[in-house]
Order: structure tokens, then sequence, then C-alpha cells
């Protein structure tokens, strides 16, 4: 009976990271069409910092905002990988 409730935990905890992980490939994905705003669906706090610097590189020029995108295009699996690990990491402390 006990091996049939850490059975069922584990697939409860499975499931878990399942629907709550995200995709690199999509996160990258908004980052290329949105630039710091796809930074979004990663880490809210890269979109801020994201668009902060994008504003400020805009008013010293123009066209360092493209590097600020691309950034935000290359930063993007980073985040989502590590954003999939604290899922996996809190997972048994979330599901019951």
């Amino acid at each position: 009976m006990g091996s049939s409730n850490r059975t069922s935990r584990r697939e409860k905890i499975r499931d878990y990271i399942d629907a709550n992980r995200k995709s690199p490939a999509l996160g990258s994905l908004y980052a290329l069409i949105f630039g710091p705003f796809g930074c979004i669906y990663t880490d809210p706090k890269v979109t801020v910092i994201g668009v902060l610097a994008a504003i400020a590189a805009g008013l010293i020029y123009w066209p360092l905002i493209a590097a600020v995108w691309l950034s935000c295009v290359l930063l993007a699996p980073f985040r989502v990988r590590a954003y999939n690990q604290r899922v996996r990491r809190n997972a048994r402390y979330v599901v019951l």
C-alpha cells in the first residue's frame, strides 16, 4: 500500500513538471518576434531589464536596440532552462 502511494506521488510530481515546464525554443521564438517584451515568457525580471536596456540604448544610438534584441534572443533558452530546473527542484514540495 505504501509503494502505490509513492508511485502515485511520483506520477503526480511528473505530471506537475510536465504541466509547468516551458519550451526553450518557444522562449527564443517569442524573444525573436517581440524582443525584450518576449522575455516575459522566460522571466519577468529579464523583461524589465531588457526593456530598460533597450530604452537606454535607443537614447544613446538607436541601432543599439538591435544588440539588446539579439541578446534577449540568445539568453531566452538559458532562462527557460533555469526556470525548468527550478520547477523540477520545487515539485516535490508543491505536490502533496
